[in-house]
């Protein structure tokens, strides 16, 4: 990532509300969020599934439009089990490769695809490798949705074997509103969940999708422009 791509990062987490732009809960928040990018798979996720399930965590998923046409099974068993269902482009192109046309194009399709498959609105985006040009931002806003990144990404796309995410999570320390990102296309954070779980527990905070934060940036933006106490805090 550029210069310039982390200092926009910067600048839109620091102005915008995090209904449009959400690249870290709240400071203030009493939980982490779990987030997987680049299934559903057909192997990796329904075993993440089952040990989400064990564990009694929710996490946030953002899939690939094409992958879940292959697998609406897992769509719809991710929503019957409480997770959330993010838009991750149809392709998953190379940013430098997909104009903001066609963008637009990938995310009004996958959107379709997985409202139909839910039953529940879905307007929650991130973009592939985090990587947007402000056009792109623009036309996502104007698709009204909600760009969402992350704070903490320990690269499992890249690890060779469980050894290898067993040394990262020794030595991440969870904190309040951290958005983490894995991959549920490859298997490695499925073999740390349960001993990540039970350190972020351990430090008293729980384990939720990206849902309420938006909700109640949401809720108090429009307060904001009333001009009354919001009625929901993150």
């Amino acid at each position: 990532m550029g210069v310039v791509q982390r200092l926009t990062r910067i600048a839109l987490a620091a102005t915008q509300p995090r209904d449009r732009w959400i690249s870290r809960g709240p400071k203030s928040a009493q939980a982490i969020a779990l987030t997987f990018d680049d299934g559903p798979h057909p192997e990796h996720t329904p075993k993440l599934l089952d040990i989400l399930a064990k564990l009694e965590v929710t996490a946030t998923f953002f899939v690939i439009g094409q992958q879940a046409a292959r697998h609406p099974e897992l769509i719809r068993r991710m929503v019957a089990e409480g997770h959330q269902v993010a838009n991750h482009t149809w392709f998953h192109h190379e940013p430098t490769r997909l104009s903001s046309l066609a963008l637009a194009a990938e995310v009004k399709e996958t959107r379709a695809l997985l409202e139909d498959l839910t039953g529940e609105a879905v307007t929650l985006f991130r973009p592939p490798k985090g990587e947007l040009t402000w056009g792109k931002i623009r036309t996502l806003w104007t698709l009204e949705q909600t760009i969402a990144l992350w704070n903490i990404d320990p690269k499992d796309f890249a690890f060779k074997g469980p050894g290898d995410i067993a040394a990262w999570e020794a030595n991440y320390f969870p904190a309040r509103g951290d958005i983490v990102l894995f991959h549920d296309n490859h298997p490695w954070a499925t073999t740390i969940l349960p001993q990540l779980v039970e350190k972020t527990r351990a430090l008293g905070l729980g384990l939720i999708t990206l849902a309420p934060w938006i909700k109640a940036a949401r809720l108090r933006r429009h307060a904001s422009l009333l001009n009354v106490e919001p009625a929901v805090t993150a």
